[in-house]
Order: C-alpha cells, then structure tokens, then sequence
C-alpha cells in the first residue's frame, strides 16, 4: 500500500493546464493529471473527443501537424517536454505509440519502417535486414520490394497494417 502512495506522490508523467488547437478550433481545453508511474492508465470516451490528441502532446507527436498550437505544461519524470532544448528524437526513443488504425508517416515505406533503428543507431545494414524482415512478417515484402522508396500513405488499408510496429523493431 505504501508503494501506491508513493506513486502518486510522485507521478512518471505530470499534465498541467494543457490546452490544443489545430488553427482556431481547441481540441483540449485544460486538461490536469497525473499519471503515476508503474500503473496502467485508460482513458476512455467518445471517438473524436481528444483521447488520441492528448496521447500525442506527451511524445510531441502534433509537432508534425500544421497549425497545431500547444500551451501548458507536459513534464515526464520531473523534465518539461515543451521546454528549449528539449531533443525531441530523444523524448521519441522514450515515449512511444501504438496506433489503434494503421498511421505511416508521410515518408517512404523503407523510411517508415527504417525510422526507429536510425534514430537508435542501427547500421545501414542492419537497416536493410530490419526492413525486408518486417515486410515479410507483415506478409507483404513481394507486394512492396520493388518500391521501398514510394510514399507509405501509398499503400492500401490491408498492406499498411505491417507499419504500425515496424520501428520498434529495435
């Protein structure tokens, strides 16, 4: 009992105040919590309420998109993730996700699958191996092989299951 105490004495991730929007429209409006370490956490509710959106500020993920402003404050172990200086790579090799529906980046198929070995240090040979295997674990290196370098948003709905997981390969 003493240890879950202490958990939410002291919390892994820390949620003040945070507020989205994607230009004018405000996803988040002041969402506090604290989440401690060592426990499970679910959050629950409606599609389109946010739950993927929230997910997202704590890896910096809506960084990436267009007009997404970000106010508050996110801090992982005591450190702001939205404070200067902060190696975004890094927090990314950290913080990972797992998406419920199949979401590449806009980069290439080898470079979505390439992405998380790199940031990690992994050979370019290395690469190669990681890529073609995870393309045969997906069951779809023959359908793919020939065009590594073409965009992931690319393939089909069916064929894009195999980048979910890829990256964490290492």
């Amino acid at each position: 009992m003493t240890e879950a105490v202490q958990n939410v004495a002291q919390p892994q991730i820390e949620v003040e105040n945070l507020n989205l929007w994607y230009g004018e429209k405000q996803a988040l409006k002041n969402i506090s919590m604290h989440i401690p370490k060592n426990s499970v956490t679910a959050l629950i509710g409606p599609s389109g309420c946010g739950k993927s959106t929230f997910i997202r500020c704590i890896n910096r993920m809506n960084d990436l998109i267009i007009n997404c402003r970000v106010e508050g404050k996110v801090s992982i172990e005591g450190n702001d993730i939205y404070g200067k200086g902060v190696d975004v790579v890094d927090l990314r090799k950290h913080v990972g996700m797992v998406f419920q529906k199949p979401n590449p980046f806009p980069m290439s198929i080898y470079d979505n699958i390439a992405y998380g070995p790199r940031i990690h240090g992994v050979s370019k040979k290395d690469i190669d191996r990681v890529v073609e295997d995870a393309l045969r674990s997906a069951a779809i290196w023959d359908e793919t092989s020939d065009r590594l370098k073409s965009p992931a948003l690319s393939l089909s709905g069916g064929s894009s299951k195999g980048f979910v997981l890829p990256g964490l390969l290492q």
